[in-house]
């Protein structure tokens, strides 16, 4: 379960939905992209911050970012 304020990780080819603007604007992602979790919607979507926009993103196409996912910058220099 998805909590306000969780890291996350937007699938590459996944379609976000603005929350502010008209529906049909839509982007794709064409990378994969890192996002904050605002709020959950029910259980299929997700309200995210990403790129200074709260965009509507499905379920299925976010992923927990857990610790070891994130590394300090001084251990990826000693690799």
């Amino acid at each position: 379960m998805l909590i306000a304020g969780d890291l996350v990780r937007v699938l590459q080819d996944s379609y976000l939905y603005p929350v502010t603007l008209e529906p049909w604007h839509v982007k794709k992602l064409r990378e994969p992209e890192y996002a904050v979790v605002v709020n959950t919607i029910g259980t299929e979507e997700t309200t995210v911050y990403l790129e200074e926009t709260k965009w509507v993103v499905n379920n299925k196409c976010i992923q927990l970012v857990s610790d070891k996912d994130v590394h300090k910058s001084s251990e990826i220099n000693r690799k």
